[in-house]
């Protein structure tokens, strides 16, 4: 019995002898495992910080580059470049708008005319339910009715007068027309020999900054639902953005884009309409390039800067933080002197009288240095999808000015 016992714990004894080592080198093992799965989330996170540092450091090397080819300081070259460019362009819509149907003449001819705007607001428009005024203003209408020419000007007579008892058919009338458009003008950037975009361009958009836009800051994404018009001038892009804001758009690649001349689209064929455009001049034009819908962009970043002095005259005064009922001059006196430039040299503060004069007289924009990301699809726009669930809203303004001499 005694050596039975004696037997079982020289069994237990060996059994745990050798159960230790296994343990152990479990442990050993598991503590391996803990210090390297340690070590490569160090090695992550370390790769990934000097990620973010290179990232923002290549952001800083494009910005800085971007800011130094639109400085004003090379205003004169960078006009130089404009016209070339310019004058390269002509030639090859020439040839692009040759072949051009009627529908997408005026297509192109709307959108050079109200229909910018028009479009910017229904497409933009993100009310729920979606807002729709009527009737549109009388010009609005003349205008609308002119730019449809040709062999379709017949599917659009003139109205003389707003029966507002046939508000259903003139609303379903007008908005299906316009909508007609906006799907001849998108494709038109299907075509396969639309020119587009190398992606080297730097392309600016002045507007009055859209109240959805103040929750966005740097780093943030956003998309251009309409059309867009661009400028490869800066200052065309600061009279539009009337002290608002400034975009400054970049890689663009491989985007399609219409350039938009400033002779007016009065011919019923494209062939007729390219031969009048090739007289173009591209030294007075706005510079103008359309871009499709759909866009989206990132921020990289968001400066305070100020308007141009050659198109100061543009704004009112209203806007600068110095407002006073005091003419531009007086209120340059006044400013030196309380920074002290007529009485010393005002070394300590490092500013110029240019400094000065940029910071605290000229209207301020705010400008926003975007990089384009992704051109989202683009559904056709359909009258009743568009205007489904929508409230229908009397502009009674816009009503009173067809009673109107016009």
């Amino acid at each position: 019995m005694k050596s039975l016992k004696k037997s079982k714990s020289l069994q237990k004894s060996k059994s745990l002898q050798k159960s230790k080592p296994l343990q152990k080198s479990k442990s050993l093992k598991k503590s391996k495992s803990l210090q390297k799965s340690k070590s490569l989330k160090k090695s992550k996170s370390l790769k990934k910080s000097k990620s973010l540092i290179n990232h923002n450091t290549n952001n800083d090397i494009k910005h800085k580059e971007i800011k130094r080819k639109i400085t004003r300081k090379v205003a004169r070259q960078f006009e130089i470049d404009r016209v070339s460019k310019i004058a390269k362009l002509i030639p090859l819509f020439t040839k692009f708008y040759n072949k051009f149907s009627n529908n997408e003449l005026i297509a192109l001819k709307y959108y050079k005319g109200r229909g910018s705007y028009w479009q910017t607001q229904f497409l933009t428009n993100e009310t729920k339910p979606r807002e729709i005024y009527f009737p549109f203003y009388i010009y609005e209408e003349k205008s609308f009715r002119n730019d449809i020419f040709g062999p379709n000007s017949k599917q659009y007579p003139m109205l003389n007068s707003f029966d507002i008892k046939d508000i259903p058919n003139y609303i379903k009338n007008n908005y299906e027309a316009r909508i007609k458009i906006l799907n001849d003008l998108d494709s038109i950037y299907n075509k396969p020999d639309c020119p587009r975009l190398s992606g080297n361009e730097i392309l600016f958009r002045g507007m009055i900054l859209p109240k959805t836009f103040t929750k966005y800051k740097a780093g943030d994404t956003f998309i251009f639902k309409n059309f867009i018009s661009t400028t490869a001038d800066r200052n065309t892009a600061e009279v539009y953005s009337i002290g608002g804001v400034l975009f400054v758009l970049q890689d663009l690649t491989n985007i399609p884009f219409l350039y938009m001349p400033n002779s007016k689209i009065n011919k019923n064929t494209g062939i007729d309409y390219s031969k009048q455009m090739s007289k173009n001049r591209p030294f007075m034009d706005l510079s103008e390039y359309t871009l499709p819908r759909n866009l989206e962009f990132k921020i990289n970043k968001i400066e305070d800067g100020f308007v141009s002095p050659k198109n100061v005259i543009q704004f009112s005064w209203h806007r600068n933080k110095n407002k006073k009922n005091m003419s531009s001059f007086t209120k340059l006196n006044k400013l030196l002197k309380k920074k002290g430039f007529f009485n010393s040299t005002n070394e300590d503060s490092g500013d110029t009288e240019d400094d000065i004069i940029e910071k605290e007289i000229f209207p301020k924009i705010k400008i926003y240095y975007c990089s384009f990301t992704k051109w989202h699809p683009r559904e056709q726009l359909i009258y009743d999808t568009m205007m489904k669930d929508a409230k229908y809203v009397l502009d009674e303004n816009a009503l009173s000015t067809w009673n109107d001499n016009w």
